[in-house]
């Protein structure tokens, strides 16, 4: 594997209460060739700490307000304290409010428009966020 791309098989979580989200990002990823993409998703935060915990789940895409929780300042910490350690990014059709800019305090990863989301830009996030910061030949014993 060369360790400036991304993995082959990239598992993605998205988590939103509009089923058409899902859609919308199942047509994106049909679109990109490489990696291969599976995506499942949730509607609310107890389905995604429940899927965080039994699946193998690469990164996690988080709607910013899912009923009846508030934003991401409540949802995001209960995915980190379910374990999860895999990058998680906010997603939203408005990312101007002043929170936003303190999105690392609550455990997300990034932030992101619903606007912004297209192939290149998810491309882009899923070689940043999951490319294998290891060698190859990196042994578990030498470290």
């Amino acid at each position: 594997m060369n360790t400036e791309s991304a993995r082959d098989n990239i598992h993605v979580l998205l988590v939103d209460d509009d089923p058409n989200e899902n859609l919308i990002l199942q047509r994106l990823f049909r679109n990109l060739t490489t990696p291969t993409i599976s995506l499942e998703y949730v509607g609310d935060i107890a389905k995604a700490v429940e899927c965080v915990t039994q699946s193998p789940i690469d990164i996690v895409l988080l709607d910013n307000r899912l009923v009846p929780n508030n934003d991401f300042r409540e949802t995001a910490p209960q995915l980190r304290n379910a374990g999860f350690t895999g990058p998680i990014g906010i997603i939203s059709s408005d990312i101007t409010g002043q929170y936003f800019q303190k999105f690392p305090e609550y455990g997300a990863d990034f932030r992101l428009g619903k606007d912004e989301i297209d192939a290149k830009t998810i491309a882009f996030i899923l070689e940043e966020y999951t490319r294998n910061p290891l060698p190859d030949d990196c042994v578990e014993d030498y470290l």
